[in-house]
């Protein structure tokens, strides 16, 4: 009787321990081999996650680590619960991919080794993916091809700008506006294809939401009502209708958004020193190529328009003063410069995350239009100015 008792006190435990190592904790890994290291190895490889909606989300680090000898990183990321996680690797290379199922790896390029570096994120294929990370993988690859025509059509711009030819000038307006479309194509046909995977709200952080807004909100209905414990999908909801309301609050003819940040010397302007004039504000960064592009035509546009009442106010988004700086000098603007190294709130007032961004401002400090550049300037100030 002792015998059987004890036996069953055993089978007991057994059952007990068995338990425990089925609520053992989920994970997956993911893991990246970097062909060019950091030769100080002194900087760290990130996984984390973007918390907060809209313009308002901020990254926050869970864990981080730093390559091998055989140039390899890994992370074990939990999958309890399926979610969004990123890594970021030698400030050089980031990725957002899915923990759910997939142990993952990429292959990244690392430090940039060119003599003169560009900024021009280069796609990162994940390996051993199912669903959800195809989606990402699909949506990062049409997010790349547009970033390129981008850099294609603002050349090609430049340079009939240039030659001063009018067809090939005609031909070219639309440029941006033709790449911008095709981006909404693609992204909607993944969203279609993928409209069932949580992951497909990746693919609607690429549609504007005002301009997209009943496609958003029924996509986000239909995937909350698909998978009903995805909060991920009711919080993207909350954040949009935010967004909506600011939208409207930065319509045309509404007050632009006040700021005020320093130039080289401290003195700190903003939209409100330009009262009495009309104003282009002009984000950009020394990083960003179209940016730097559109710097010879708002030179054009400021010696034929200064006379008139026009002013520029170009807004660096740079986090690093020194590159600010050294582009400042090698781009030689005359107007007022200033540099926005906390640019997220100035950003999110303006509903932005792409650059250049540039704000046609009327005397009275209110909005005529936004996202402007190249064609599309011109035709506006030639309505504003007559000529």
């Amino acid at each position: 009787m002792i015998k059987k008792g004890l036996t069953l006190a055993i089978a007991a435990l057994l059952m007990i321990s068995s338990s425990f190592a089925q609520k053992k904790a989920k994970t997956v890994t993911f893991t990246g081999t970097v062909k060019f290291r950091d030769p100080t190895n002194k900087y760290p490889i990130y996984l984390g996650q973007y918390v907060g909606e809209g313009f308002s989300r901020t990254f926050k680090a869970l864990d981080s680590t730093k390559l091998d000898a055989n140039n390899k990183f890994s992370f074990k990321v939990p999958a309890d619960k399926p979610d969004f996680y990123d890594v970021q690797v030698l400030y050089s290379d980031y990725l957002t991919f899915w923990a759910d199922k997939d142990n993952i790896h990429v292959n990244l390029r690392g430090i940039d080794t060119a003599k003169m570096p560009v900024k021009n994120p280069p796609y990162i294929y994940m390996e051993n993916t199912t669903a959800n990370n195809d989606l990402i993988n699909d949506v990062n690859l049409a997010r790349y091809l547009n970033y390129q025509s981008s850099i294609a059509v603002g050349q090609e711009q430049y340079q009939a700008s240039l030659a001063k030819e009018p067809k090939w000038i005609k031909y070219m307006e639309n440029g941006f506006d033709q790449v911008d479309s095709d981006m909404e194509y693609r992204v909607k046909y993944l969203i279609h294809k993928y409209k069932d995977q949580p992951a497909v709200l990746y693919a609607l952080d690429f549609l504007n939401p005002e301009k997209h807004q009943q496609y958003i909100l029924s996509t986000l209905d239909y995937i909350t009502k698909k998978h009903p414990n995805l909060t991920q999908a009711k919080k993207r909801k909350q954040g949009i209708l935010a967004e909506l309301a600011q939208a409207a609050k930065i319509a045309n003819g509404q007050k632009a958004p006040d700021f005020a940040y320093p130039d080289v010397t401290g003195k700190k302007w903003g939209p409100k020193d330009f009262k009495g004039k009309y104003l282009i504000i002009d984000f950009w960064a020394s990083w960003c190529g179209p940016c730097r592009q559109e710097i010879p035509h708002l030179k054009e546009v400021y010696k034929k328009y200064k006379d008139k009442g026009l002013e520029i106010l170009a807004v660096s988004v740079d986090a690093k003063e020194a590159d600010w700086k050294n582009a400042m000098a090698e781009e030689k603007m005359i107007w007022p410069q200033i540099n926005a190294k906390e640019s997220k709130p100035v950003m999110a007032s303006y509903l932005f995350n792409g650059i250049p961004y540039l704000v046609v401002v009327d005397k009275e400090g209110n909005i005529i239009e936004k996202n402007l550049r190249g064609e599309s300037l011109d035709a506006k100030l030639k309505e504003i100015f007559g000529m």
